[in-house]
């Protein structure tokens, strides 16, 4: 068949030339050159449909759905009745693609056409089954998975299919029944227990599914996707998740992982006194040792305040690494602050060691900028941020420093409402996109306030980030009282980043406005446990 020919082809273009080099490769590299070989082929056979169907599913793997979807058209245009096997797998292929697009019912479609060329087979059965319980067909969707178990007693994918719909009718025993059977046959495979917990979340046993993630951790190796949905589920259910690793980590004292992936969490969601106390137990008890566990560290102690000894663990940190230039910017931002501060001077040597390893390291070129002005150097600080623009085009912290600075020290309107522009440009999945900020300093105050409640709503309220951000945005458009409440939801979801809240000025995001307000005080002063190890 010419599909296994031109998958020898890809093999042998991939190979020749890099034998030795593979194993450095990157997955994005090898993408890339995998992409080439199909377009360049493509180039001169445009109607070679097992190759179109081959890069529609190389497609579909990279996330390009409308691509793949218009590889696997074509090949069915192309493909000769006689060809069932490919057309069979195409339109399988398509019904997936039309199903991620929810259009359920084209899926069904190409299902049945599936189904006429090979009734024998269990993969429509089971895309059939899926769809209808999607559609919230779950009588249909039972009896599909359960003529799959009649066939092949032991699958369980089906089990696990049939659990959900239990889960959905609200039967949590007869759920638990069908996914614990699947696991008392098939006790060392990752994907049963990650099937259980996905169940046990439909049922709103959270904690059960977090204990249950981390026993699929606990198995053989499932590619990390159980720490992957520990996070997810964190993101809603924060202290579940926190408290089912705690309850791991006091059972196996010895075992570093459980609190390590504790301090992680701990970290994404703002809660440093939370994550202090993980990583303490691993450096203390020497359970792990990899320069991130005492970058994090010394990231905690500096946002509590701890600076002497947050300088302790950032050495560690570059000691262990010394060729990482993270290292020497989280430094830098612990000198300027130690002692009396402003010591301007040592940090920026120290982010000079940074850009001494990568001269075009965004993050270092960022902070030397912010160091600079805020000790007044503007001109100075202008080329750096250029720096930083050049190196990441799209990164909207340096435009919007760059704007900012342009406009409020440079004078320079248009070349600061160019970065403010290019800003509205990026994409926003997320308030470090700072959006809203771009709006307000092109004079749109209205439409930044709704960004603002907009990312309230679209993003987790774990942590309180959303929340920080509307604060600090609120604050630079002159609204305390808004911003105040915000800084008040903000704390109330747990975010604990004294060092945000109560110190940090430095451009552009921060809530020094809001720190004259006599609320301000109460509301820090009432929310202490934020800032504490535990």
């Amino acid at each position: 068949m010419r599909i296994k020919k031109f998958l020898v082809l890809v093999a042998l273009v991939l190979v020749s030339g890099t034998i030795f080099q593979v194993a450095a490769q990157s997955d994005d590299k090898i993408t890339q050159a995998v992409m080439k070989v199909y377009n360049d082929y493509l180039a001169k056979n445009p109607n070679d449909y097992n190759t179109l169907f081959m890069r529609a599913n190389q497609l579909y793997f990279n996330g390009d759905l409308q691509g793949a979807m218009n590889d696997v058209d074509r090949t069915i245009q192309l493909a000769p009745a006689k060809d069932t096997e490919l057309l069979f797998d195409a339109y399988m292929l398509r019904s997936k693609l039309y199903e991620l697009n929810y259009n359920y019912d084209a899926a069904l479609a190409d299902v049945e056409k599936a189904s006429t060329i090979d009734p024998t087979s269990l993969a429509w059965v089971d895309m059939k089954g899926k769809l209808a319980y999607a559609k919230g067909d779950y009588d249909t969707a039972e009896t599909q998975f359960k003529t799959i178990l009649q066939r092949v007693p032991r699958n369980f994918d089906a089990m696990y299919n049939i659990g959900c719909i239990e889960a959905m009718r609200g039967n949590a025993d007869d759920a638990m029944k069908w996914v614990d059977q699947a696991i008392g046959l098939f006790p060392a495979e990752p994907q049963v227990y990650m099937n259980r917990a996905h169940v046990q979340e439909l049922l709103g046993k959270y904690r059960d599914a977090s204990d249950t993630y981390l026993i699929a951790m606990s198995t053989t190796d499932d590619n990390g996707e159980a720490i992957s949905q520990l996070f997810n589920l964190a993101d809603n259910h924060y202290d579940d998740v926190i408290a089912s690793l705690r309850s791991a980590s006091d059972e196996n004292p010895r075992v570093g992982i459980f609190y390590r992936v504790c301090s992680a969490i701990a970290l994404k969601y703002n809660h440093y006194g939370q994550a202090l106390r993980d990583l303490k137990v691993i450096t203390d008890n020497n359970l792990l040792e990899y320069n991130t566990i005492y970058n994090d560290e010394a990231k905690c102690l500096y946002q509590l305040g701890d600076y002497d000894q947050a300088y302790v663990y950032a050495n560690k940190a570059i000691a262990s690494d010394p060729i990482n230039p993270n290292g020497y910017v989280l430094r830098s931002l612990i000198e300027r602050r130690q002692g009396k501060g402003n010591n301007f001077t040592t940090a920026i040597n120290t982010l000079d060691q940074a850009l001494v390893l990568d001269p075009n390291f965004a993050p270092a070129l960022i902070e030397k900028a912010r160091m600079l002005i805020e000790q007044k150097k503007y001109k100075e600080a202008l080329p750096i941020l250029d720096n930083a623009v050049a190196a990441e085009p799209e990164n909207a912290e340096a435009l919007m420093l760059r704007g900012w600075l342009n406009k409020t020290h440079l004078k320079n309107a248009s070349a600061a409402t160019a970065d403010f522009q290019k800003v509205l440009t990026l994409p926003d999945d997320d308030v470090t996109s700072l959006r809203g900020f771009a709006l307000h300093e092109l004079n749109r105050d209205t439409e930044a306030a709704v960004w603002a409640e907009q990312k309230i709503h679209e993003l987790p309220s774990t942590g309180g980030d959303t929340y920080f951000y509307a604060a600090a945005l609120q604050a630079a458009m002159g609204n305390k009282a808004q911003g105040l409440k915000y800084l008040e939801s903000c704390l109330a979801n747990g975010y604990g980043g004294l060092y945000d809240i109560k110190v940090n000025d430095a451009p552009y995001v921060n809530l020094a406005p809001l720190r004259s307000e006599p609320t301000f005080n109460m509301l820090v002063n009432q929310s202490q446990f934020n800032f504490q190890e535990r």
